[in-house]
């Protein structure tokens, strides 16, 4: 019907301007008017085909859409089928597996071998068993270090240091002297016979503190326990009443060691014995 109007409007418009070649004798103002009303059925020529193409590309349109959903819905239809078959399928193993785990194991004997189903993916992959577990490496036996042994002339020294500074005076000097016979050589000699000494005047045996302070200046006359040797030795003097030896010594101390804090000690006994 639109391809009728369209060419009835272009017959229209020929028939019209045959006419106007025909009135050749028609006026200006005539000529004028009759191209206006050309000029407006052009546009109205044209307006009609662009809408008769319009509706006509609507109309294809449309067309390709219905059919393109009469597709689809075949397509649907053929999945429909296909998911009932595979839940068929699904239900008919359920009771084939329920069958066999009911049956006892002795009756049962060797498995059947499991059924192939057919996947719409393709064909399912083969079940592998899992590795068997590798036994792991035993972790490497922890290496014992045993502490290395104290040293024995340490600890023997340490001994009998210790019981000297718990008052226990008279163990102290025997682990002293078992020091003493093992280790005459050690650089801690001299300190173990000075607290030998020391024990001894701690226990008001002044005679014996003498004798032990004495082996101290013998064996080691420039040692650093010289002054404190000199100072406990007059000091013992002078608790037995022997006020001369005991000024001797001081004296002694003061003249060698002057700057030391035993001869200050030295110099306030010698004002007492004046």
């Amino acid at each position: 019907m639109s391809k009728r109007i369209v060419t009835g409007a272009r017959l229209l418009l020929l028939c019209m301007a045959f006419l106007g070649l025909g009135t050749g004798c028609a006026t200006t103002q005539e000529t004028s008017t009759m191209q206006q009303s050309l000029s407006m059925l052009y546009d109205r020529v044209y307006n009609l085909e662009r809408r008769v193409q319009s509706s006509e590309g609507q109309g294809q349109r449309s067309a390709d859409l219905y059919s393109r959903i009469e597709e689809l819905q075949m397509k649907v239809g053929g999945l429909n089928g296909r998911i009932e078959e595979l839940q068929y399928r699904m239900d008919q193993m359920g009771k084939a597996q329920s069958i066999s785990s009911s049956q006892p194991a002795s009756e049962a004997g060797a498995s059947p071998p499991a059924a192939s189903v057919s996947s719409p993916l393709g064909a399912l992959p083969p079940t592998v068993p899992p590795p068997s577990a590798s036994p792991r490496p035993s972790a490497p036996e922890a290496k014992v270090t045993l502490p290395e042994p104290e040293d024995p002339e340490r600890a023997q020294f340490d001994k009998a240091t210790q019981l000297f500074t718990q008052g226990k005076h008279d163990n102290a000097r025997k682990e002293y002297g078992t020091f003493l016979s093992k280790y005459p050589k050690s650089d801690k000699t001299e300190t173990a016979l000075f607290n030998i000494a020391e024990s001894h005047y701690a226990e008001k045996q002044y005679q014996a503190a003498i004798e032990s302070y004495q082996k101290v200046l013998d064996r080691y006359p420039n040692g650093s326990r010289v002054p404190q040797a000199l100072l406990k030795q007059g000091s013992a003097f002078q608790q037995i009443g022997d006020s001369t030896a005991a000024h001797i010594l001081f004296e002694r101390l003061v003249d060698r060691y002057p700057n030391s804090s035993q001869a200050q000690e030295a110099q306030k006994k010698l004002k007492q014995l004046r």
